[in-house]
C-alpha cells in the first residue's frame, strides 16, 4: 500500500505539470484525460497492479474532497487550475513489450486524444512510450523507470520523479560501507 501511496504522490505531479504545461485545449477543458501504461500481464503484472492503484487513488483524490487530507489538491473537486476539470485514466497493458508500448501510446494520442501519459515501469519501455510522447508534444511523467538515459536525451516533455541507476548504486555502496563500520543505524 504504501507503494501505491508514493504513486499517488507522483500522479499528483503528473497532474501538476499538466495542469501547468498541457496544451491550451486542456485549459478550458471539463475532463483531462490521462493514458496510463503499465505491465498489467506477465512477469512485472504485481508491480503493475500496485502502479495502477496508485494512480487510481490519485485520481480519486484529485477528484473529490478529502478534506481530512493535507494535500492542497485534496480540498478541490477536480483540478481547481483548470476549472474544476475531472480526471479520466485510461489504463492500458504493454506486457513488458516496447514495441507494444510505443504502439499503446500512439492509441491513446490519436484515438484516445489523451492530455498526458504516465508509466511505463520498464526503462525499455519508457524509452520507446516517451519518444512517441515527444514526437507529438504530449506531456510523459515516469515515476518508476530507473535508466540513466532516459533524462540524457533533451527531451522537452518527458520528467521522471525517482533517482536513476546511478543514484541508487551509490546510496547501496554507502549503505553497504556504513554497515561495515557500525554506522548504519536501525538495521
Amino acid at each position: 500500500m504504501k507503494s501505491a501511496i508514493r504513486l499517488g504522490m507522483v500522479v499528483l505531479s503528473v497532474l501538476a505539470v499538466i495542469g501547468l504545461m498541457g496544451p491550451p485545449a486542456v485549459s478550458a477543458a471539463e475532463e483531462v484525460k490521462i493514458g496510463v501504461i503499465y505491465p498489467l500481464t506477465g512477469g512485472a503484472a504485481a508491480a503493475g497492479r500496485e502502479l495502477r492503484a496508485g494512480a487510481e487513488l490519485a485520481a480519486e483524490i484529485a477528484n473529490g474532497v478529502m478534506a481530512d487530507l493535507p494535500m492542497t489538491m485534496a480540498q478541490n473537486e477536480g483540478i481547481k487550475s483548470l476549472g474544476g476539470a475531472k480526471i479520466t485514466l485510461i489504463f492500458k497493458d504493454h506486457e513488458g513489450n516496447p514495441t507494444l508500448g510505443a504502439d499503446l501510446a500512439k492509441k491513446l494520442i490519436h484515438d484516445d486524444k489523451v492530455d498526458g501519459i504516465l508509466g511505463c515501469y520498464h526503462s525499455s519501455v519508457t524509452k520507446t512510450v516517451s519518444s512517441v510522447c515527444e514526437q507529438y508534444g504530449v506531456p510523459m511523467i515516469n515515476g518508476s523507470s530507473t535508466s540513466p538515459a532516459l533524462t540524457q536525451r533533451g527531451f522537452k516533455w518527458f520528467w521522471r520523479t525517482t533517482p536513476h541507476d546511478k543514484w541508487f548504486t551509490k546510496d547501496l555502496f554507502e549503505l553497504l560501507v556504513g554497515l561495515t563500520k557500525g554506522e548504519v543505524k536501525g538495521v
